[in-house]
């Protein structure tokens, strides 16, 4: 990598303490990476639309606020087909990292993996190489038909599955914090710990697989 140019990094994550993880990874790689940085994918997308540069890596969040990282990754890839992109996620299950690949990542890291790792990764990816957490092997084996264990039971709280009933009927997130007397910002939470509990990544997905579950009537 040259030492003498900016290598620009689209970062998009929403929590502020990964994105300090991150600025730390790169400054341990050295070089002069330029990080743009944001806490949405919609803001991602308008960075993606506008750029005046070319970037030279992508970290993606799969579980964004507003949007689903899927549809950020599938933008970039469109709009620079040969871009390496890796997806940084709680989410570690089959569906997610499919849907992450098929749109265009080529690597895929768990947000517990550490700094170490997440520096290897980069190092990687910008090889050409395909990284992916170790942690994620067990569904490289399922998916080669090597490994028939059932999924584990999903279990949701009783807030969690009121939220979830509330969207189902096409509620917005406003009006499901009202409904339910706690704020917006909780809502929030809730919608981040039920996608990480149902491994989905937007909410058609995480309706369909509590109800296909039984854990929400159709």
């Amino acid at each position: 990598m040259p030492e003498s140019s900016s290598l620009h990094v689209l970062l998009v994550e929403d929590d502020l303490v990964f994105q300090d993880t991150f600025r730390r990874v790169f400054a341990r790689l050295g070089g002069d990476w330029k990080i743009h940085a944001h806490q949405t994918g919609g803001g991602a997308l308008q960075a993606i639309d506008g750029a005046s540069h070319r970037f030279e890596l992508a970290l993606i969040d799969i579980g964004l606020p507003d949007i689903t990282g899927v549809e950020v990754i599938a933008r970039l890839h469109q709009r620079f087909a040969d871009l390496p992109i890796l997806v940084t996620t709680v989410f570690s299950g089959e569906e997610t990292f499919l849907s992450a690949i098929r749109a265009g990542a080529r690597g895929y890291l768990l947000k517990g993996d550490s700094d170490l790792q997440l520096a290897q990764a980069i190092e990687q990816i910008m090889r050409g190489e395909y990284p992916v957490s170790p942690a994620l092997a067990r569904h490289l084996f399922r998916l080669a038909g090597s490994s028939h264990a059932p999924s584990p039971s999903i279990k949701l709280s009783p807030r969690e599955l009121e939220l979830l009933q509330w969207l189902s009927k096409g509620d917005s997130y406003a009006s499901c914090a009202e409904k339910m007397g706690i704020s917006f910002s909780t809502v929030q939470t809730h919608i981040r710990n039920m996608y990480r509990k149902l491994d989905v990544s937007n909410q058609r997905q995480a309706i369909h697989k509590a109800q296909s579950s039984g854990l929400l009537q159709p």
